[in-house]
């Protein structure tokens, strides 16, 4: 038997107790493999068992620590549970029990009853959400209802005021007649911005992006506001900076509004002074300009307590300005959120008596091709541009027809008269006509539905709504009726007669 594979344990016995000639035995060197094998099996089932146990005991450990650690983040979950619904505002009557780690199926009944209060809480709020936005809705239709109700019979002021300030007439007449026409646009005015500020509100009005030259935007509001100016002998003074690009891309209808209000103002607020409309480059790149905007008057000035009240809806900074100026007291609330939405800010230095300074910021882009208006040459007006034209005027109200049909005639236009939508479309499909002049609302058939069944005969025919209702929605609707363009009542002449002959092809 090879003694370098005995056991070392048995190895020690053999030789304290075996003599060398009982190891020559085979069948006794057979019980010696045998137990040799033994040996050497316990210790590895010894090895593999100690090794094992050590295993179990890291294990346990590890699981041990793992338990200590959720119970420990438990503990705190549940004291920041607690601590949050102690902080909860309960309802009336249902009071916070003290919890603890023994009342858990308390603390969870407390919690349902609280999920319970905030879905009630939620649902009132989503019905009182409903109220409002059905209230603001209502609103705008009433406003526009009003609108249309107001303009309806305007148009017809305004078209009699223009017909007979063209007329010759005595020197007080037309002194009246001057009184007359600066009411009608005192109450224009007003009409348009309780429209223009329910439209903001609802959030229907989108800035749109054209190319326009902002030097020339400038220019002309103030040729606009000359002549009021010099009512009041005042006089408005132009600073633009050469290096403003002369190509920007915006909504120059919305700026031009801004500026429009503001330079209103300072001419309505200042006698006998001095309003200086500023435009300066503050920086550019390739692609963007930031161009510095202000309004300067030597007005009345405003108190630095009154500066922020002045931007509030339906507000002066003193009723008195109110009684001895006029105004809704909402052109700067509109100039406001329109440089809002533009991502600017106004802002206004002034005391009182020593005039106000109005100021902006715009960034706008930088364009590079200026898109070609429509502008009718001085020289193509004249008695003959409209001569012979042969107009279907859809329209239902007395006073506008009256009105319309004196311009026409004046104009040398044929005219056929259609009472409402319907009596229009029998006449069109039984004549023959050049342009249709459509109101929109009327009673039988609207203008919308008498359009749409005129564009099942005839795409070409140019459609041009003569109407009162001014808003966006409308407009749209129009549009997608058939209906090429629009003018608004009250209408100025000058418009109506460019658009009749624009559609006409009376152009040289």
């Amino acid at each position: 038997m090879d003694a370098t594979n005995l056991h070392k344990l048995l190895a020690r016995q053999i030789n304290k107790h075996l003599t060398e000639e009982c190891l020559q035995h085979e069948r006794f060197q057979q019980f010696l493999k045998a137990v040799n094998d033994s040996y050497h099996n316990f210790d590895r089932d010894k090895e593999l068992f100690e090794h094992s146990s050590f295993l179990n005991e890291r294990e346990y450990a590890s699981i041990n620590q793992k338990l200590k650690e959720e119970i420990s983040q438990r503990r705190q979950s549940e004291e920041k549970l607690i601590e949050a619904i102690q902080s909860l505002e309960t309802p009336e009557g249902d009071e916070i029990p003290e919890f603890g780690p023994e009342n858990l199926v308390t603390l969870v009944d407390f919690l349902q009853r609280q999920i319970e209060h905030r879905k009630q809480i939620e649902q009132e709020l989503r019905t009182a959400k409903e109220i409002a936005e059905n209230a603001t809705l209502a609103k705008s239709e009433f406003l526009s209802m009003m609108s249309h109700e107001i303009r309806t019979p305007l148009n017809g002021i305004v078209g009699m005021t223009y017909l007979m300030s063209q007329e010759e007439v005595p020197p007080a007449l037309a002194e009246n007649l001057k009184t007359l026409q600066f009411s009608i646009e005192h109450l224009h005015a007003l009409i348009n911005d309780i429209l223009d500020f329910s439209k903001i509100e609802a959030g229907k009005v989108e800035l749109e992006e054209n190319n326009f030259d902002f030097k020339h935007l400038v220019s002309n509001i103030k040729r606009a506001h000359q002549f009021k100016a010099e009512e009041s002998g005042t006089r408005i003074k132009l600073m633009v900076d050469d290096d403003i690009p002369d190509i920007l891309v915006g909504d120059s209808l919305r700026i031009g509004q801004v500026l429009s209000n503001l330079v209103s103002n300072a001419i309505k607020f200042t006698k006998q002074g001095t309003v200086t409309i500023e435009l300066s480059l503050l920086k550019k790149d390739d692609e963007v300009a930031s161009i510095y905007v202000s309004v300067q008057d030597t007005g009345i000035g405003i108190s630095p307590e009154k500066q922020q009240v002045i931007f509030e809806m339906f507000t002066q900074a003193n009723s008195a300005t109110t009684r001895e100026f006029g105004g809704t007291g909402l052109g700067l609330v509109i100039t406001k959120r329109l440089l809002e939405m533009h991502g600017s800010k106004i802002e206004v230095e002034s005391e009182a008596g020593k005039g106000a300074k109005f100021f902006f910021t715009l960034d706008l882009r930088i364009g590079f091709t200026v898109k070609q208006t429509y502008n009718l040459p001085t020289d193509t007006i004249n008695d003959q541009t409209l001569k012979g034209i042969r107009v279907l005027l859809v329209e239902d109200y007395p006073v506008n027809v009256k009105v319309a049909l004196k311009f026409l005639s004046r104009w040398g236009v044929s005219v056929d008269v259609a009472e409402n939508g319907l009596i229009g479309l029998e006449k069109f499909l039984a004549g023959s006509y050049d342009l249709i002049l459509m109101d929109l609302q009327m009673p039988v058939m609207d203008g919308y539905t008498s359009t749409q069944q005129i564009r099942e005969t005839n795409s070409e025919i140019p459609v041009i709504a003569l109407t009162a209702s001014a808003t966006y929605s409308n407009r749209d609707r129009a549009i997608s009726a058939g209906i090429n363009d629009y003018v608004t009542k009250p209408f100025n002449p000058n418009d109506l007669f460019h658009k009749i002959a624009k559609y006409c092809h009376r152009l040289n």
